[in-house]
Parts: C-alpha cells; structure tokens; sequence
C-alpha cells in the first residue's frame, strides 16, 4: 500500500512529449498532403521577380525540348510555349513590357498571322509576350538577361507605368527571407495556412474595392482616389526612381547591343482625362478640367501633364518616363514609336483617355490597334533588313 508509482524522469518526460508532439505533426502533415489531391495549393512566385533565379520558363514535362510558362509566374505572365533552341528558319521577337504589353497578347497574336503571310522565307515568326503585370524596369532587366538565352532576333519595349508600383512589389517580396520561405512551404500544413490567409487578403482587398464604388470616393473624374500605397514615398523617391529607370533601360540596350539584337521603343501614352491620382493630387487637377471647360485645351493639357509628372508615388507614366525614353533611343540610336502622340490624335479631341483606354493607364481594344499599327512598320523594316542581309 505505501509503494510509491513508479514515476518517469525528467528526460523521458520530455522525450515522449516531443515524440506525441512530432507525431501529430506528421499525422496533420499526411492529412493536408491527402487534402491537396482534391484542393491543389498555389502556384507561389517567390521573390516576386526581385530574386536573381527568378525565371518566366521553364523546361516542359509534357514537351520535350520546349520551355513553357512556369505556372508560379502565370499570374503575372501570359501562358506560352516555345522551343529551348531556336530552329534555324525562326525569326524570334520578345516583347517587354509590363501589364499594358501583356493585355497585347491577341493582338500579337494576328500580328503573328500577318507577319508569317508576308514573310514566307521564314519558317515562322513568332512574338513571345514577356509583359508582366506591375513589372518595372527593375525586374525587365532580369526578364531580358533570361531571355536572350533564347535567341531572340528583336526586341519590342514599352514600359514606364510601373516604377512606383514596382518598389511597392520590392516592399512586398520577402526576399530577404526567400530560402527560409521556401523551406517552410514545404510543409503542407505552412502551404495550407498561407494560401487560406492570401483567400482572406484577397477577400478583404475585393470588399474594399467594392466599398470604395459603392461610396464614389471620386477626384475629379470617374476614377477613384488612388489607393494608399504600402510604401510611404517621398519627393527624393521620384528623383531617385527616375535614376534608376533610366538606369535600367540603359542597361537593357547595352545588353542588346552586346548581342546585336535590334530594339523598337516607344513612348508610353497614359490617361489624362481620368487619371488616378492620391486625394492632393486629385484635388489640385480641378484646374485642368476648368481649363478644358474653358476652352483652353492646350493649356488643360500641359497642366494636366505638369501634375502627373510631379505626383509623388503615381499609378501611370508621366512626361518625366517619356522624356527618358527619348532620350535613350536618341543615344542609342534606336527607334522610338510616339504612341502617346499617336494615342493622343486619334482621341476625339486630342485628351488621352476620351475613347481609347480602358482605365488610367491600359489601352482598350481601339488603343491597342494604335499600337500595333505603329510598332509593325517598324517590326517589318527589321524582318525585311535581316532576310537580306549577306
């Protein structure tokens, strides 16, 4: 009656609770494993294109010898598929851009068709579309390194409303903790609770949208106020952004001009009737619109590009991307399409954003014709100056 119950020490206590702890784990990890079968996880773009192994293609399982869109990069990218080896009769153009060059996809594609119809010494001529959506020209740099080991023989670039939401992205990246991100995702239970939380993000960003509308918080046009950045930016930001943009592009051309791959640029229209700009911003475009109620559309028009340009932390391109631009194509000796020129013409009265886009700063069905009517002269000129080149 008085023998003590044998009592397990300190060290086998801890042991067996570390081994109940682990098995539970282990028994959750299979669990979630079996529920991905029937609710897949997502495809997750680590890095979000800031990480130096960051890469659009990868090899195909199912097509040997070709590259396909990694399916981690099919949010940001259109879904294609393209030989590793450029064949011998190919004549391979890669387009750079961001999302205003990604929405070109069927318009690339009829192009495509015509292209091929004129130029039967070619076996094909293909266009890959390398624009990524709320890619800048930081991340183009890395695009254009991973592409030119595909051969291309012409490079189209159109890019310049993206570097203030580019450095948002950066904030947003992680890639200061890549490799242990990685690492944890290998865990079904990590992968379950990460993809519930970005439902839940998603979710509540959608909501916050729809609020928005229903409330009209407008500027001065039918546009909402900007949303609020994640990143606080500041006037040296611009300054310092515009540095790094012409930076960039100018690392981009030298790159092609080390590999002798031609390059078509053009200036980038953006809207000016409904642009979307933070609450001061906003506020002090009213002028604008007096002026062009007035009359004074000209005068409208340099005022509305003056704010634009001197908006700190902007959703769209302004004069100080397109001057850089210009710039660069003239120092390289590189042709520049003035699609904000052209864009600008082709509106009823001159105001981008009257009949030809489809927000602040994407071109609709109408605009993007203006586009491509404008990039394909150029195109033709270089398909024609390689077929008889000796």
């Amino acid at each position: 009656m008085n023998q003590k119950s044998p009592r397990l020490s300190l060290k086998k206590r801890i042991t067996f609770g570390v081994c109940i702890t682990l098995a539970f784990f282990c028994l959750a990890e299979i669990g979630f494993r079996a529920l991905e079968i029937v609710w897949p996880p997502r495809h997750v773009d680590f890095g979000l294109g800031f990480n130096d192994d960051s890469r659009i293609f990868v090899d195909s399982s199912r097509h040997p010898g070709y590259v396909e869109t990694d399916p981690a990069k099919r949010v940001s990218f259109v879904r294609q598929r393209f030989l590793r080896d450029k064949p011998a009769g190919v004549f391979r153009i890669v387009a750079l851009g961001g999302s205003s060059v990604n929405y070109l996809e069927p318009e690339f594609k009829e192009l495509e068709l015509a292209l091929n119809a004129e130029f039967d010494q070619f076996d094909e001529i293909e266009i890959i579309n390398c624009g990524g959506l709320a890619y800048g020209s930081h991340r183009l740099v890395l695009v254009m390194r991973e592409m030119l080991e595909y051969q291309p023989d012409l490079i189209l670039l159109y890019s310049g409303h993206n570097e203030f939401e580019e450095i948002e992205q950066l904030s947003l990246s992680g890639v200061e903790q890549l490799s242990f991100d990685r690492t944890i995702s290998k865990s079904a239970i990590i992968r379950f609770i990460r993809d519930r939380k970005a439902d839940f993000d998603l979710s509540r960003l959608e909501k916050e949208h729809n609020q928005r509308v229903l409330s009209r918080e407008e500027p001065v046009s039918d546009s909402n106020f900007a949303r609020a950045w994640s990143y606080e930016f500041s006037d040296q930001d611009v300054q310092d952004r515009m540095q790094s943009y012409e930076h960039n592009l100018r690392l981009i051309l030298t790159t092609a001009r080390k590999h002798q791959v031609p390059v078509i640029m053009g200036t980038v229209s953006s809207n000016l009737l409904q642009p979307y700009l933070p609450r001061d911003a906003a506020q002090r475009y009213e002028q604008v619109y007096e002026l062009w109620k007035g009359g004074q559309a000209e005068e409208g028009l340099r005022l509305a590009k003056q704010i634009l340009a001197e908006t700190i932390g902007r959703h769209q391109c302004s004069d100080l991307e397109n001057n850089i631009l210009k710039k660069l194509a003239k120092e390289f000796s590189v042709p520049i399409i003035d699609v904000e020129a052209l864009v600008a013409d082709e509106e009823p009265h001159g105001i981008p954003g009257e009949a030809l886009f489809d927000d602040h700063c994407h071109l609709n069905a109408a605009g993007r014709a203006v586009w491509i009517a404008a990039y394909a002269p150029e195109i033709r000129k270089v398909v024609q100056a390689t077929i008889e080149a000796p």
